[in-house]
């Protein structure tokens, strides 16, 4: 490793550390699986894995009730809508 103002420089022989940045892991191989961690879920993370859901469950509910598909993905999209509104307008991340 060698240093010129007080940065690192790594030679291509030399073993890099696994984080740049403190709190933050890279893949020591670019295929490494790594296992998500529920308690590291944030808030907005969340708010992108209710959209597809809602959607996929106005989907169903239009199939199997007898609501036009179109009603029941309407109402779908509307919830979705309330949901990225608040995730960008509401409560923005920082």
């Amino acid at each position: 490793m060698e240093t010129n103002n007080g940065q690192r420089w790594y030679r291509m022989s030399e073993r890099q550390p696994r984080s740049d940045i403190p709190g933050t892991v890279r893949p020591v191989r670019p295929d490494e699986i790594q296992f998500l961690d529920p308690s590291e879920l944030t808030r907005y993370d969340l708010l992108l894995a209710a959209i597809p859901i809602l959607l996929l469950l106005a989907l169903v509910v239009g199939h199997v009730v007898t609501v036009p598909i179109w009603a029941s993905l309407s109402v779908g999209a509307l919830a979705s809508l309330a949901l990225v509104l608040d995730g960008v307008a509401l409560h923005p991340p920082v």
